[in-house]
């Protein structure tokens, strides 16, 4: 009688091991909803535009033969997403559409000659790190000088592949967890538990969720490639698979559908097979996020694989603990691997921080910052929860017995653990999808300068990202210049900085006014082409002669 009552325990204990994995995985995916819902944004453009021919906002005397957008990184064109549309809303044609200078350029040839009038160029293009970008610029032709206010280029329409986005990810993540950051973990600290059923189990789980999340992703990428998921051809398919990130998800999900088959554990080679899933699944992770940007290539690509493996082999311990095993066994050893890993993800994180949130008040000012404390916050939740288990279970307060007489070893900190760990992976699925902070945040730059004799000039500065920015200098007339009707100001501005090796970049002004008592001078064209700190020098030439004054800034 002893062995059947026995059975009956140990299934006893494995479908409630089920029910918390299925209660685990709920928790995620209701978090993963709630956080995408509250926090997604409208466009997560990583590549920038540096500038644009004709400029944005500009007039030319003649018809442009070619329109091209400078871009910071490489992309790769969305195909038949080139527009040309003047202010009636009619599309004029372009005749070729193409990338050049490694994918930072896309040059759009107009057909023909353009009639007068006001235009507005579009294209859709995909950055290095899988993000679409809306690329957009306004000009007129000939004698039209005013753009009006019926150029826009519209929102962004959403379909089945922006539904797709989030969820996708949030599998992903969750997936490597279960699967890759199980079998590491799972190596480290308790090797004899790759070789049971449960283990099989949650393994099992975990591929089959990175699987799906990486199909997602690539359906995405498909979508985004042809306009749309209806719209999606061979050849768009063709050139996702063309790209790093296609391939590394194509062999990631090649290796999760046979490690699904012969999990690790089984035999050598399906332990072997089970290695080079992992890095084949840390590889399309990293290069999915912010990791595939070319921008610091290679370190930012090295330090969040870095942070991804750390960061699944940590969580994936958790897991083993609150999932796979029956009895806690090696708790020493896993304090000590978990300990050496939590080092790893912090000083990681803290290097891509450092990378992707400039200056520091972007931290509180964009969402991306917000998205990155919050996460911090979460992972010193998990690091506080995690030490309390550790402090339990070293001190033997893990086994009680529960009314109906079954041993109870789990400690509640554990199933906290889980949660906390949840809800990391869903911020770091959102913080993925974001606009690094450095991208995303802007400020303006203002000063006074006093050239003596009551003689100040408000100068500001819109933006101070690089790209096209607008610099504007205020003068206020004295009363007994003005009334005299002595001769009007002048003002003159230039640029420099060391460290972009410009010596001398002329502002061109244009001057309106007098406005009341006020002068008002505006850039024309103003394109900052590096980021790093530039000099303002301000010729001003009043009723006491020139005098030269200048400031600094930084550009981002």
């Amino acid at each position: 009688m002893a062995l059947p009552v026995l059975m009956r325990c140990d299934n006893q204990r494995f479908a409630v091991t089920i029910a918390r994995a299925v209660a685990f995985t709920w928790l995620f995916v209701v978090i993963a909803a709630a956080v995408a819902v509250w926090g997604a944004p409208t466009a997560s453009a990583h590549a920038t535009i540096v500038s644009t021919t004709p400029g944005d906002g500009s007039h030319v005397d003649v018809s442009p033969e070619v329109l091209t957008f400078e871009l910071s990184e490489p992309v790769t064109l969305v195909e038949g997403s080139a527009q040309l549309i003047d202010s009636e809303g009619a599309r004029h044609s372009v005749s070729t559409d193409r990338i050049e200078d490694g994918g930072r350029r896309v040059a759009l040839v107009v057909d023909g000659s353009l009639p007068d009038g006001a235009y507005l160029a579009t294209a859709r293009v995909i950055s290095a790190d899988t993000h679409v970008v809306s690329l957009s610029s306004r000009f007129t032709v000939g004698s039209v000088t005013q753009l009006g206010h019926a150029l826009d280029a519209g929102a962004t329409t959403t379909g089945v592949e922006q539904n797709l986005r989030y969820p996708s990810k949030s599998a992903v993540y969750l997936g490597v967890v279960l699967s890759s950051g199980l079998l590491v973990a799972g190596r480290w600290v308790w090797p004899t538990a790759l070789g049971g059923r449960r283990f099989r189990i949650v393994y099992r789980v975990g591929t089959a969720l990175l699987a799906v999340g990486l199909l997602g992703r690539f359906t995405v990428q498909v979508a985004q490639q042809s306009g749309g998921l209806l719209d999606a051809t061979t050849s768009a398919v063709a050139t996702v698979l063309g790209n790093r990130l296609g391939v590394a998800i194509a062999v990631a999900v090649v290796l999760s559908v046979a490690c699904f088959a012969f999990p690790p554990g089984t035999n050598r080679i399906a332990d072997v097979l089970g290695y080079v899933q992992v890095a084949s699944a840390i590889a399309a992770v990293t290069l999915g996020g912010h990791g595939g940007s070319t921008e610091r290539w290679p370190l930012a690509f090295v330090g969040t694989a870095t942070h991804v493996y750390a960061a699944a082999l940590w969580i994936g311990g958790v897991c083993i603990l609150a999932l796979v095993l029956e009895e806690v066994e090696q708790i020493e050893r896993w304090h000590r691997v978990a300990a050496g890993h939590v080092v790893l993800v912090v000083a990681t994180g803290l290097t891509l921080a450092i990378l992707q949130v400039r200056p520091i008040e972007a931290l509180l000012n964009t969402s991306y910052g917000v998205v990155l404390t919050v996460k911090v916050a979460l992972v010193a939740l998990v690091v506080v929860a995690g030490y309390l288990t550790y402090r339990r279970y070293r001190h033997g307060r893990t086994r009680t017995v529960g009314k109906r007489g079954e041993v109870r070893w789990r400690s509640r900190t554990v199933a906290v653990e889980a949660g906390l760990a949840a809800a990391v992976l869903t911020v770091t699925s959102l913080l993925s999808s974001l606009t690094p902070a450095k991208d995303s945040y802007t400020a303006s730059a203002h000063t006074e300068l006093d050239f003596g004799s009551s003689e100040i000039l408000d100068v500001g500065i819109d933006s101070v990202r690089r790209g096209p920015q607008t610099l504007t200098v205020r003068y206020r007339l004295p009363d007994t210049e003005y009334a005299t009707g002595a001769a009007l100001p002048d003002v003159n501005v230039e640029l420099s900085s060391v460290q972009a090796n410009v010596a001398r970049l002329p502002v061109e002004l244009t001057r309106t006014g007098p406005d009341g008592d006020w002068l008002i001078w505006r850039s024309d064209g103003l394109i900052v082409p590096t980021a790093g700190e530039w000099k303002v020098t301000v010729r001003f030439e009043g009723t006491h002669g020139p005098k030269l004054a200048s400031f600094e800034y930084e550009s981002l």
